[in-house]
């Protein structure tokens, strides 16, 4: 085996195979290129039948990209020695249950992709990743992730994850998005303080944001279980707010002045009042306002300047008179509040209803009982 790597490694060198972009079509291709130690250029595998086990231990670095995509007979794929990658790409592998990849640290663009019998996935550390995506697979937990400072983070269609930890995270200069994972997946991106993209979590059952104090796009949240939500750092939020299917039961913005474009707040069932702790600093809204659901109060303490229109819907026992009082800082406002009477008081009006019946209902007999009395009176006098 030694000899037959050893001949490889000559060929390999004598081809020019490690420093140039490569097309592997054949097992004799990936022995070729399994001599080399760094690659300058890019490997590519698309598409080859018959190879069930893909294994290239040797590789420790490549410059560009490393694409492995549709290969639909294979099942495991191992990169034994492989450090660092200008680009991973795994894509469209339907078969592939396990990638070893148990010394990669630095790659610029991490894809997992649709890959939906990928079970085991392993890397070492990764310290450094201007956009890492892993989407479509059945794996059960992620490595570590070192990198303080990345681009992207995408985490979506992952239905056995249940913990996804990016505490070592401080700022991003992209989005990050997280959605549709396991069920009770909990998050935590417990040290992140600025985001140069959009943020959106949707599906999770707990959530550590903690520290975040800016966004530089969207900040949405859809169909969280968590009951209550707190953003105590965040001061702006440069486009909009949406927060919408979720089952919070309470919301604190403490900090938060300035939303950049719209407020959304659209049937999250369990939460009917915007309570004067809810966005107690937000001064300024550029864009429209939605409100949708069972509100039995609205305030906005500090609210002065709303520049779109007020769309305010749902039954509750809030009135139009009282969110149109609220949200005085807007000109445009289209309200179709149905207002809901508290069942206390509906059962009270009944009752007192009843009463009322039965007090007339009273006084009806004692008033034909008096009749009948004074008639007897009268016609025993006259007998008389």
């Amino acid at each position: 085996m030694k000899c037959m790597l050893a001949v490889a490694a000559i060929a390999a060198l004598v081809s020019g195979a490690c420093d140039k972009n490569v097309k592997l079509k054949s097992q004799a291709d990936i022995n070729t290129v399994n001599s080399c130690d760094k690659l300058d250029g890019d490997i590519t595998i698309d598409g080859i039948n018959g190879i069930g086990a893909l294994s290239i231990d040797s590789l420790k670095e490549i410059t560009g990209q490393l694409v492995i995509q549709n290969m639909y007979d294979l099942q495991t794929v191992s990169f034994g020695a492989l450090t660092t990658a200008g680009s991973l790409k795994i894509l469209n592998n339907t078969n592939v249950y396990k990638v070893e990849l148990p010394k990669l640290a630095s790659v610029d663009d991490f894809q997992v992709i649709v890959n939906p019998n990928l079970k085991e996935l392993s890397y070492a550390n990764i310290s450094s990743s201007k956009n890492f995506q892993i989407i479509g697979t059945h794996i059960g937990s992620l490595g570590l992730f070192a990198d303080s400072e990345p681009g992207n983070i995408e985490i979506l269609s992952n239905t056995d994850l249940t913990a996804l930890d990016f505490s070592a995270v401080k700022k991003t200069s992209g989005y990050i998005n997280i959605a549709n994972n396991g069920k009770g997946c909990n998050v935590t991106f417990s040290s992140l303080t600025q985001v140069g993209g959009n943020i959106s979590f949707a599906d999770t059952a707990a959530l550590d944001i903690s520290k975040l104090s800016s966004v530089s796009d969207d900040f949405s949240l859809y169909t969280n279980s968590f009951k209550n939500l707190s953003v105590p750092a965040l001061t702006s939020a440069e486009k909009s707010v949406t927060l919408s299917g979720n089952s919070f039961e309470a919301i604190e913005f403490p900090k938060l002045t300035e939303i950049g474009s719209s407020l959304n707040i659209v049937n999250n069932t369990k939460f009917d009042s915007i309570s004067k702790d809810t966005f107690p600093k937000l001064k300024s809204i550029p864009g429209s306002i939605v409100i949708e659901g069972s509100f039995d109060n609205i305030t906005f303490p500090s609210l002065k300047t709303v520049d779109g229109q007020v769309s305010l819907s749902g039954k509750g026992k809030l009135s139009c008179k009282e969110a149109e009082s609220a949200l005085s800082a807007a000109d445009n406002i289209d309200c179709s509040l149905e207002t809901v009477e508290d069942s206390e008081d509906s059962s009270s009006e009944s009752g007192n209803k009843t009463e009322d019946t039965d007090t007339g209902a009273a006084a009806t007999s004692h008033t034909t009982f008096m009749a009948v009395v004074g008639g007897a009176i009268a016609l025993a006098a006259a007998c008389l």
